[in-house]
């Protein structure tokens, strides 16, 4: 395939992330924005190689290529061997190469079929997150979301409005490590959360925390303890836990 001639007429300056982000930044503010639904193979198209797409067959694959390219999602660019996604996912592939941070949130108990197991959430800078919500069928559910609009979410689905703090609950206790497997399989619900935030040097700032439903009204943070070995629990509600995510995310 030949390239296109000098003469084409050239394609309009895209515009540069920082001006995407200010664009995204009010828009997010009022309300979450939903970027279509994708399966399993049509991420692997998308964004490569990656480990938590891995395993999708070259079959599958080239069907998805297929559903890409006739939803007008992925296109071939004219006169070069590439193609090209445009569109909304194409707009979050972009800007996933400018993520400053990453939160990971898993659920570790069993749930309807359609209900989300896994967020990958990537932090975009000011206060933009990119969400993707994934079910146990393996289908992607995009969006972008302002950072208090993430929190709220995951405090109002973890907490369920059956939370509370307890008198005298207020600050966080020491808990052993064996004490924290033993908490974690007894508990009636379970949520992992891993935020990864890279530095300077090709290091790595990592915040790993684990939601526990214990008891009927009681949910507890686990978290490592910031000035010694070891974890610490803490009982949350709503709030606290919108309060945590919201520090996560500043970290950045």
């Amino acid at each position: 395939m030949t390239r296109e001639s000098s003469t084409s007429t050239p394609r309009p300056a895209q515009p540069s992330p920082e001006a995407q982000l200010a664009d995204l930044a009010e828009l997010v503010a009022t309300g979450p924005v939903d970027l279509g639904a994708f399966t399993q193979a049509e991420m692997a198209v998308v964004l490569g190689d990656v480990p938590a797409l891995a395993g999708v067959e070259d079959a599958v694959l080239a069907e998805a290529v297929r559903s890409l390219a006739a939803r007008g999602v992925l296109h071939r660019v004219p006169g070069e061997r590439t193609a090209e996604v445009v569109g909304d996912l194409g707009l979050l592939v972009a800007l996933s190469a400018h993520s400053i941070g990453t939160l990971e949130i898993r659920r570790g108990h069993a749930s309807a079929a359609n209900e989300d197991w896994r967020w990958l959430v990537s932090v975009f800078g000011r206060q933009v997150l990119g969400v993707d919500r994934i079910d146990a069928l393996g289908l992607h559910r995009l969006s972008l979301v302002s950072v208090g609009g993430v929190a709220d979410q995951v405090a109002r689905r973890m907490a369920e409005g059956r939370a509370r703090v307890p008198a005298g609950a207020q600050v966080p206790t020491p808990i052993p490590d064996e004490e924290v497997m033993a908490l974690a399989a007894s508990a009636e619900q379970r949520w992992q959360l891993i935020h990864r935030v890279p530095r300077p040097g090709g290091a790595r700032l990592v915040v790993d925390a684990l939601v526990l439903r214990t008891a009927e009204d009681r949910l507890e943070l686990v978290t490592r303890a910031p000035e010694a070995d070891g974890y610490q629990r803490m009982v949350v509600d709503a709030r606290r836990l919108r309060d945590f995510m919201r520090g996560l995310f500043a970290l950045t």
